[in-house]
């Protein structure tokens, strides 16, 4: 018998798994009828809008040096978060940074967590700015 996969809505008697009223969002998938061999499965699709895998960044790591290529490196791992940045500058224990394209959050908001994770991961980094303020312009034309 081949696999056959039926959207939960054109079976209404299908069991549904539990599921909070948090997570009845249009963001998320419907469950969707398996039958297989007589058995019927519900399995749960994943959020179609998430393309990349959330890699876990671990600040737990061994504290770096101040360097440009251990900003650089910092900056890599961090891009999994904020994919369009990178080091304009470095003047002593100040770094700055260049924001391009669009990013999630407010530029502010990845310009803080940013600055907090190079912080934590080199902590003789005092500073972290930005290289231009209109990087941090937030409006559809900056893009």
């Amino acid at each position: 018998m081949p696999l056959k996969l039926f959207h939960s809505s054109l079976f209404p008697t299908a069991k549904r798994p539990p599921s909070s009223h948090h997570l009845a969002s249009h963001l998320f998938s419907a469950p969707v009828l398996l039958q297989w061999k007589n058995r019927t499965t519900t399995i749960q699709l994943r959020n179609p809008r998430r393309r990349f895998p959330s890699a876990a960044i671990s600040a737990s790591s061994a504290p770096l040096d101040l360097t440009e290529d251990n900003i650089e490196q910092v900056l890599i791992d961090a891009k999994t978060e904020a994919r369009k940045v990178e080091l304009a500058e470095l003047d002593g224990p100040y770094v700055k940074i260049r924001l391009s394209g669009r990013f999630w959050h407010k530029r502010s908001t990845v310009l803080a967590r940013l600055g907090n994770y190079l912080k934590q991961r080199i902590p003789e980094i005092l500073e972290v700015d930005i290289e231009d303020e209109k990087q941090l312009d937030d409006s559809p034309a900056n893009f």
